[in-house]
């Protein structure tokens, strides 16, 4: 405004506090990703230029802990599980509407409900359990087909003497 006339104010400015700054956000998201650390980092006058990570290296992933293929396999699968257990529950909302439409008691319902959560319960460490075993096997016959490729290279290197 050129002129406070007019505005019912008076003319007082002030900053809003409220407001996080870009750069704020930034330097706390890569201090949690790095447990506080503020190491390998080009800060204010360093080569970074107008940014703070350096931009010449293409695995800046790696090298700062933002997002690694670890973090980002982390986050996926507890996102992964969240949902999960949120469609559970969400059947179990709804077999609990059932439930009282039908005229059923509460301790029944609570009783019904407990059971349907256990059972599922039961259902997700058994397919734990398989896929543990499934992993097993495969690192198994992964193990036995390296094992085999070292002796047929010895062989081939004992012929060749």
């Amino acid at each position: 405004l050129a002129s406070v006339r007019g505005t019912a104010t008076s003319g007082h400015v002030q900053s809003n506090a409220g407001h996080v700054r870009n750069s704020s956000r930034r330097n706390r998201t890569f201090r949690n990703a790095n447990n506080g650390r503020d190491e390998n980092r080009h800060g204010r006058g360093g080569r970074g230029g107008r940014g703070y990570f350096d931009r010449g290296d293409n695995n800046n992933n790696e090298r700062h802990g933002l997002l690694t293929n670890e973090a980002l396999r982390e986050g996926a699968s507890s996102l992964a599980l969240h949902e999960k257990k949120r469609r559970l529950e969400v059947r179990l909302m709804e077999l609990r509407d059932q439930l009282e439409e039908r005229g059923w008691k509460d301790d029944e319902i609570e009783k019904e409900i407990n059971h349907e959560r256990e059972k599922h319960k039961r259902e997700e460490e058994r397919r734990e359990q398989q896929l543990i075993q499934q992993q097993q096997r495969q690192q198994q016959q992964q193990e036995l087909q390296q094992q085999q490729q070292i002796e047929v290279e010895r062989e081939d290197g004992e012929i060749k003497l």
